[in-house]
C-alpha cells in the first residue's frame, strides 16, 4: 500500500488480486499501475466486467491542497457555527474551574490553537466526542503529550486534568 501526498491510498497489483481472492472488492480503483487498469479495460466487454476507474489525479499542488482541506472539516453546520471559545470558557465555569490558572492557561493555549488555525479542528474533535459520547463508544483515558491540553480535557479527549498535575500544554503543541 503507497499513500502520495495528498493521503490518496493506492496498491499494488498484487495486492489488488490478494485482496479480490480474499473476498474483497474494495480496493479495485486503488491499483498504482495505469497500464494495468488501461489494459483491464480494453477487454471489460469481451470479457463482460466492469470497467475500473483510474484514480483521480490532482492537479494542484500538496501544500495547496491541505491548506484548502484544512477548513473542509465534514460535520454538521452546528458544530461548524459553534462559538468553540465561549463552549470552551462556559466548559470551565460548568466544571468549577475558575482559578486562574485554569483561566490564564486555556486564554493562552486557545492563542496558540488560533495562531495555527486549529479553530476548525476544535470544532470537529468537539462533534467527534459527541458523537462517541452518544453511541457509547469508549475512547480512554489519555495518551502521551495531548494530556498536557486544557482545551483537549474540557473536550473531553482525555480525561487528565493539566493544571492538577501540573503539565505544561506547550509539551503538547510543538
Amino acid at each position: 500500500m503507497n499513500v502520495n501526498e495528498y493521503g490518496q491510498v493506492s496498491f499494488t497489483t498484487q495486492e489488488v488480486i490478494d485482496s479480490i481472492y480474499a473476498g474483497s472488492q474494495d480496493v479495485i480503483n486503488m491499483i498504482d499501475d495505469v497500464q494495468e487498469i488501461d489494459q483491464h479495460n480494453q477487454h471489460c466487454d469481451a470479457l463482460n466486467v466492469m470497467p475500473i476507474e483510474p484514480q483521480h489525479k490532482i492537479h494542484t499542488d500538496a501544500t495547496q491542497f491541505h491548506h484548502t482541506n484544512a477548513s473542509n472539516w465534514h460535520m454538521p453546520d452546528n458544530y461548524k457555527n459553534l462559538d468553540i471559545i465561549q463552549w470552551l470558557t462556559e466548559r470551565l465555569v460548568e466544571l468549577r474551574l475558575t482559578d486562574s490558572r485554569y483561566v490564564d492557561t486555556l486564554s493562552n493555549e486557545l492563542q496558540e490553537y488560533q495562531k495555527r488555525n486549529m479553530m476548525d479542528l476544535l470544532k470537529f474533535l468537539k462533534y467527534m466526542m459527541d458523537t462517541c459520547r452518544e453511541h457509547d463508544i469508549v475512547t480512554g483515558v489519555g495518551r502521551g503529550s495531548s494530556v498536557a491540553s486544557l482545551v483537549l480535557y474540557l473536550l473531553g479527549v482525555h480525561a487528565i486534568d493539566p493544571i492538577k498535575y501540573n503539565l505544561d500544554y506547550t509539551e503538547f503543541l510543538r
